[in-house]
């Protein structure tokens, strides 16, 4: 079926032109039927939360999924799960945790579907990190489970060893394998998608064995793979039970467009000029050699239509010595990420939608609010909120590296 493009909506400018999206404000309306009756399906330990004896409810449902380097993190509260004891009677008050024993609890496989009426979408895969036993004057007692992605695995064990790979793309390839192995039957995590790094020679190719250069020094596995990253400009983060490590923001196709008046509530964009400087500049030593290496580059995208700005930062820069850099490729590499993260920091988003669980973190948006606001936005942060009045919300995160034709 042919998705509607940009131009079949009401009220929002065709800024990457008709059929160019993945999912469109109106494919997504008729989708879940006008965003009528939201709904959450909760998956613990393999079994629906809506099978558990009792008549225990969950309400207030968190989701926080990011494309940073950080773990996407899941909460929602269990009420009904307590029960007021007679004490004339000699019995204790209790929480009715027997019914959940083979659910809630620490380890267990947690997955969370949100949507409405009886469409609903996978939005975070993981597992239960902590279970908490609340009480307020506030309100009755409850059960607040909190779960996390299998970066939160990763975080848990440190230790030294040499790995046998050829470039640092295979090294993060053979982790994130030990780790889908580790969770899989629990469908923790059920795919592993990993790019080659640069250093990665063709087949035949010299250099050292990667047993001489590579290797992990008390550091975590998770510590290894977002240092690899951060080495050669790429992210890591998990998208519904999928481990992704890529080039950083290589995903170009923007997923969908939004605008004021095609689920936009609150939106709030703005450019700002702190942390930015004219020229970077990234300096090591060839350990062979003796030599010094060098990598630079200048920004070059437009920061106003005022030739002000430009002339505010003229003549700055930033230098960076990096002691673990033995080759220009990888003095390039990190000079592409560090030039990336600060030309990010120009323009930022901060959006709140109606509920759309088909919106992910690590993709390009269009966001349509009137010029000179209108901007192709990369998502960081991405959250969904589903309360107990049945208010399905979305909020979003973004940053832009540079501005539209009409600026600031």
């Amino acid at each position: 079926m042919k998705i509607p493009g940009l131009s079949d909506i009401p009220g929002v400018s065709a800024m990457g032109g008709a059929g160019s999206y993945e999912v469109t404000y109106d494919a997504m309306y008729k989708k879940y039927g006008g965003f009528d009756l939201p709904r959450a399906g909760i998956e613990l330990n393999g079994q629906q939360f809506s099978k558990n004896k009792g008549r225990m409810l969950i309400n207030d449902i968190r989701v926080e999924l990011t494309s940073g380097f950080e773990a996407s993190v899941a909460s929602f509260r269990i009420y009904n799960a307590y029960t007021i004891g007679d004490e004339d009677e000699g019995e204790a008050s209790k929480y009715m945790f027997d019914n959940l024993k083979k659910q809630a609890v620490l380890g267990a496989s947690a997955k969370i579907s949100l949507g409405y009426g009886e469409e609903l979408i996978k939005v975070f895969s993981g597992f239960v990190a902590s279970v908490d036993f609340c009480f307020s004057e506030d309100e009755p007692p409850y059960i607040e489970v909190t779960a996390m992605d299998a970066k939160g695995i990763m975080m848990a064990s440190s230790y030294a060893a040499q790995i046998a790979a050829k470039s640092y793309g295979d090294a993060v390839r053979l982790i994130l394998k030990g780790v889908y192995d580790k969770t899989r039957s629990g469908g923790i995590v059920d795919k592993v998608t990993v790019t080659d790094t640069p250093d990665k020679k063709p087949s035949g190719g010299g250099g050292k064995p990667s047993a001489e250069t590579i290797e992990m020094v008390s550091e975590s596995d998770y510590e290894f793979v977002v240092k690899a990253a951060k080495k050669f400009n790429y992210e890591f983060f998990i998208d519904r039970g999928e481990m992704i490590f890529r080039k950083a923001r290589s995903e170009e196709r923007p997923l969908t467009a939004l605008s004021s008046s095609n689920g936009v509530m609150f939106y709030r964009l703005g450019y700002s000029l702190t942390g930015m400087v004219e020229r970077i500049e990234v300096r090591a030593m060839d350990p062979g050699t003796g030599k010094t290496i060098v990598s630079k580059d200048k920004y070059n995208e437009k920061l106003s239509v005022s030739s002000k700005a430009k002339a505010l930062i003229k003549g700055s820069r930033k230098v960076y010595i990096d002691p673990t850099i033995f080759s220009q490729e990888e003095a390039d590499a990190r000079l592409e990420s560090l030039m990336t993260g600060m030309s990010y920091r120009l323009g930022g988003l901060d959006c709140e939608c109606i509920g759309m669980p088909d919106i992910i973190p690590g993709r390009f948006m269009d966001i349509a609010v009137g010029s000179p606001g209108d901007n192709r936005f990369y998502i960081t942060g991405v959250v969904h909120e589903l309360d107990r009045d049945g208010r399905y919300r979305t909020k979003l995160t973004g940053s832009v590296d540079k501005l539209k034709a009409s600026g600031v």
